[in-house]
């Protein structure tokens, strides 16, 4: 991946959280020093699966990391500029991989709106994104934008839209493909089975799209020819782990990349017992999730290597009731080894006034409180599964030298407490 030749974020947060300024001021882009950077004396958790390291040094050199090791144990450049940061810890720049940030370009999502959305993210540690859908003419170019460095905000990585025909009279998919019949375009694409499948998926690769999604009002047949033929030419499929006539099981034995969405993997139990699923107020079916048929299910995802992303933030309100059913499932899923991907299905608020969080924090501590992962399992769905899923891990997702500069450095250790990824002292991007 080709972004730019200099660093381009070194912001501090804390400042933003004590005095917070206007939208306009503190998100303007602050251009770094293209030379070398030292951060040293850090306490570093890399992604890659070592313990986490104290008195490290993390080496930059414009855009990539150029070297990380011991305080000490390499001599550094001469002219390096050398930022002495004991006692904080450093992550892995955060990723989001479900967000919808061009779904309504003319309403809701707005240019405004949508770079203060994605300002706050950037300066909430968040420095890639996964758009599940959208208007890919908003969406491309927010990607320039971003990797560029002429807006503050994430590295965007979208989707094409599949679905069958029933699907396009949904306003959002109007909304979309504003000025064009949904549907017919190469980033919101009905298709069946006349659908020519190999134009299509070209189509879909040109609009600069890392994935296609599957979202609804498919057949078994449709997701499994769309996976083969996307495979083909080199595009991995994501999906709604379920459909109205796709099972879980059968979405994954066709061979997508990943899936989404915790409850939709109710649907594994049959239309009868997704029902009592859902009819059951008590909460008596509540850990029953080491059923045969799910870990039949998480054995095949393991297997394959497929990706289970499953958005517990949005389980709250009307959706409330469904997020022990969400937790237990993914705490199954994480303990029979099926790689986890953090995802909130939404990036954060777009409204006016001063800092707010991301919602990937509150994901994360979902992950942890709720499905009972421990922090670095956490994490690594925020890093490294994430990265993976955007195919980008030779270029971020861990921090080793060659990759992308991505950095959030912390107050405090988010190991001993997950919460303290919210404790983002400066962003580096």
């Amino acid at each position: 991946m080709a972004r730019r030749s200099q660093l381009t974020w070194l912001v501090t947060v804390a400042a933003l959280v004590a005095a917070p300024l206007s939208a306009q001021s503190w998100c303007q882009p602050q251009k770094a020093d293209s030379g070398y950077v030292a951060l040293t004396g850090v306490t570093l958790w890399d992604g890659t699966g070592t313990p986490a390291r104290s008195h490290t040094t993390i080496l930059l050199h414009g855009e990539r990391l150029a070297g990380v090791f011991a305080d000490g144990a390499e001599p550094l450049p001469p002219g390096t500029d050398e930022r002495p940061l004991d006692g904080k810890y450093v992550i892995p720049g955060l990723i989001d991989a479900h967000v919808h940030v061009a779904t309504d370009p003319s309403g809701e999502d707005s240019r405004v709106r949508t770079e203060r959305r994605l300002c706050r993210a950037l300066l909430g540690g968040v420095t890639a994104v996964r758009d599940m859908a959208g208007d890919v003419r908003a969406l491309a170019s927010l990607q320039r934008d971003s990797r560029v460095g002429d807006i503050a905000a994430p590295d965007l990585y979208y989707a094409a839209l599949w679905a069958g025909p029933a699907f396009f009279a949904d306003p959002r998919a109007a909304a979309a493909s504003a000025g064009e019949t949904p549907g017919s375009l190469p980033w919101m694409r009905a298709i069946d089975s006349t659908t020519g499948l190999h134009q299509a998926v070209a189509e879909a690769r040109g609009t600069g799209a890392t994935a296609i999604k599957l979202y609804a009002a498919l057949t078994p047949k449709d997701v499994s020819a769309t996976v083969a033929e996307s495979h083909r030419q080199h595009l991995p499929v994501w999906a709604h782990a379920a459909m109205s006539a796709v099972s879980p099981p059968q979405m994954v034995a066709a061979g997508v990349d990943a899936v989404s969405h915790a409850s939709l993997l109710l649907r594994a139990l049959g239309t009868e017992g997704y029902a009592a699923q859902m009819k059951d107020s008590t909460g008596a079916m509540r850990g029953r999730f080491d059923l045969p048929v799910f870990d039949s299910l998480f054995a095949e995802m393991r297997r394959r290597g497929t990706l289970f992303e499953q958005t517990l933030f949005i389980y709250g309100g009307e959706r409330e009731k469904l997020l022990p059913y969400a937790a237990e499932i993914t705490r199954r899923a994480s303990q029979l080894g099926v790689p986890i991907l953090a995802g909130t299905d939404s990036v954060g608020s777009g409204d006016e006034g001063g800092w707010q969080q991301p919602n990937l924090h509150q994901e994360l501590r979902l992950l942890v409180q709720e499905a009972g992962m421990s922090g670095e399992s956490a994490l690594t769905a925020a890093t490294r599964n994430a990265a993976q899923a955007l195919s980008a891990l030779s270029d971020r997702g861990t921090v080793e030298a060659g990759k992308l500069a991505d950095l959030v450095i912390l107050d405090a250790d988010p190991l001993k407490e997950i919460g303290n990824t919210a404790t983002v002292r400066q962003v580096v991007k």
